[in-house]
């Protein structure tokens, strides 16, 4: 794994820490915390700026340039998106942690998600 890639996924996950929920983001979204995560997940790794803006809380905050930097990235550094582990905290006032395995010797990440007009959806800032 380059140190290159380590940073793309670094970056990734570190905006989610520094987004706070605002509005809502419309698109689809998923019907667990869990499964948003996932759904950006693969969404990330096939680079598909349109996937990765129906999951998440604030769509408009989305670099979609980036987004195509990171496709495969996953993938490259050994992570099968088919065999992570997630694990969810219970929701609270429509908000919950999902935290992430990837199976791998890298740290687990962790996920912020929000309840989204009936859907879950990820707090992702891209440009962060």
């Amino acid at each position: 794994m380059g140190e290159t890639d380590v940073m793309r996924l670094l970056v990734a996950s570190a905006a989610l820490l520094l987004v706070a929920a605002c509005g809502s983001g419309g698109g689809a979204g998923s019907g667990s915390p869990e499964g948003a995560v996932s759904d950006l997940m693969a969404a990330l790794e096939k680079g598909s700026c349109t996937d990765v803006k129906s999951v998440v809380v604030t769509p408009d905050d989305i670099d979609c340039e980036m987004i195509g930097t990171l496709k495969g990235d996953y993938a490259a550094d050994g992570v099968d998106l088919d065999a992570i582990e997630l694990s969810a905290d219970e929701p609270v006032d429509g908000s919950a942690t999902v935290t992430v395995d990837l199976g791998t010797d890298e740290d687990d990440q962790t996920w912020q998600v929000q309840q989204v007009d009936g859907s879950w959806k990820v707090l992702f800032d891209s440009e962060a």
